[in-house]
């Protein structure tokens, strides 16, 4: 072997470290949010180590041990995710939060973070971060990310690298998600409960058409990840999807809100004939899939231990011009449990 080939195989364990390691990683444009840093999800990539929420004064909040660390990612992801930018939330929810690393071959390939008192078989056996707590509080409740939030590896010595490459979890030594507050702020979200209806958002400068409604909902069905959610609350949201649990903790029954063309997917068509999905289109026909607010960056899932008050992923609802009230608690899977609901409003702060 001549001393060039000798130096070529020498270097290549040198020049993987440093890739790994983010000095040789390519860096895609940015796609984080501008605007004011909520908090940051720190988890350790350390079984024992406690997870934390780090506030921008510096103060932390202790959230759990980590309990089970991944060994890989899973690929394909959920269905939605391919809508999504690799190193960002692409699910938030009350009992998992989902992160695309890479959109291959038209499939999102995924990795998880879950509370140890929870099950989500979408997260995959071994791609996923478990952290004690339980669904619906904490880090998946008041501390949870919205959708579009930059996700980070870091390494050995500290450098923060945007996690857009599975090869990333080989020098993991925490994992990083920072949320931040919209560059909109969104009071609420309505929606009137009808074929044509208008939904919108208000703001402090008033209300702003989203979409209108191509089919209203009027049932239950039984979304598994309910059974982790108070009623009235937000169980849910990604770039398809905002989950709305109609059950106790502990029961399963809830709604979807879908965007039209999400429904053209082959496992979701069957939605468009059933009453279980509230389906909404643009005013002109256009894609609202993974489109602020209602698909992305705004929704949280509620907390179920939060403070009166404070209305994070709260659902009101109303029938005719009656008051803004919880809605019916409808366990199950029906088709006419909603049905007297006209209006629907998601209360984001």
């Amino acid at each position: 072997m001549n001393s060039q080939c000798r130096c070529t195989v020498l270097l290549r364990p040198l020049l993987l470290v440093l890739f790994l390691s983010g000095f040789l990683l390519p860096h895609p444009a940015s796609a984080e949010p501008q605007g004011q840093l909520l908090y940051t999800l720190h988890i350790p990539f350390e079984v024992g180590a406690p997870a934390e929420v780090r506030l921008p004064d510096g103060s932390a909040v202790p959230c759990g041990k980590v309990r089970v660390l991944p060994w890989k990612t899973k690929y394909p992801g959920f269905t939605a995710s391919r809508y999504g930018v690799g190193g960002e939330v692409v699910a938030t929810a009350a009992n998992a939060h989902h992160f695309l690393i890479d959109v291959e071959g038209n499939r999102g390939r995924t990795l998880s973070l879950i509370p140890t008192a929870t099950f989500v078989a979408t997260a995959g056996l071994g791609s996923c971060l478990v952290v004690e707590g339980t669904g619906g509080m904490g880090l998946w409740g008041r501390y949870a990310p919205t959708v579009g939030s930059p996700v980070y590896v870091i390494n050995a010595i500290g450098s923060r690298i945007r996690f857009r490459s599975p090869d990333l979890l080989k020098v993991a030594k925490a994992l990083e998600v920072e949320v931040f507050v919209p560059e909109t702020a969104v009071d609420y979200l309505q929606i009137e409960n009808r074929v044509g209806g208008r939904a919108w958002y208000h703001d402090g400068s008033g209300d702003h058409l989203f979409g209108l409604v191509d089919r209203p909902v009027s049932g239950t069905g039984r979304f598994s990840g309910t059974l982790y959610q108070d009623a009235s609350r937000v169980r849910a949201n990604h770039l398809g999807v905002l989950c709305v649990s109609t059950t106790p903790a502990g029961d399963i029954g809830g709604f979807q809100i879908v965007p039209r063309n999400h429904t053209f997917s082959p496992e979701l068509q069957e939605t468009q004939r059933m009453n279980q999905w509230l389906i909404l289109r643009g005013p002109d026909f256009e894609d609202l899939t993974g489109k602020f607010p209602f698909f992305s960056g705004a929704v949280r899932p509620a907390d179920r231990e939060v403070a009166e008050g404070a209305h994070q992923g709260w659902v009101l609802c109303r029938e005719g011009a009656g008051p803004w009230v919880p809605l019916p608690v409808v366990s199950d899977r029906t088709e006419d449990g909603l049905a007297k609901v006209t209006e629907l409003r998601i209360l984001l702060h």
